[in-house]
């Protein structure tokens, strides 16, 4: 069945759903909720005039990228996100009221780091207001996991690196969480 995906905090270097065709993912939209500047604006338009001048080309996938909850909203229209993922989360929570409403009952979230980064525990994953509709899936509950989302670790894990905000240096991934919409 195939997947809509949700990437939180996006930052310079946009997934695409191409890099998760094995998972069955056919839209993955990439969303940064920290930077409206003028540079991310301008960035953001260089990239969907890539898209536009590409479009029936050889290549990667098309690729959806916002900085506003608005358009990112209008952009999904009527799917329903089956998975949000944040790497390496800073300053925010990734769940909050908002994508909370776009994800159903069994939809999941994934969130990467590292041991240092307190941002992608549950406490500061999600808002107070929606934290309980979530549940961790530790050790005994990961048994049976769909393929697909363990696909997407993976890749995540040991495929993509993980930059700063400001650009200057990486940001190791050691770890991925895992949540499952329960309420």
């Amino acid at each position: 069945m195939p997947k809509t995906v949700l990437n939180i905090a996006a930052g310079y270097i946009p997934l695409v759903a191409e890099d998760f065709d094995r998972c069955d993912v056919t839209r993955l939209i990439n969303f940064d909720p920290l930077d409206n500047s003028n540079a991310t604006t301008a960035f953001q338009a260089i990239l969907n005039s890539l898209a536009d001048n590409l479009q029936g080309a050889p290549g990667p996938a098309d690729f959806e990228y916002f900085t506003t909850r608005e358009a990112t909203t209008q952009a999904i229209g009527n799917d329903r996100i089956d998975l949000t993922m944040a790497v390496s989360p800073y300053g925010f929570a990734v769940v909050d009221e908002w994508n909370d409403a776009l994800m159903t009952i069994g939809s999941y979230v994934m969130v990467f780091g590292n041991q240092a980064n307190t941002y992608i525990t549950q406490d500061r994953a999600f808002t107070v207001a929606v934290r309980n509709k979530y549940q961790e899936l530790t050790e005994g509950l990961v048994d049976g996991l769909e393929d697909w989302l363990g696909e997407i670790a993976s890749h995540v894990l040991w495929g993509y690196s993980s930059y700063r905000t400001a650009m200057n240096g990486t940001t190791m991934l050691q770890i991925c969480k895992i949540f499952k919409k329960i309420g």
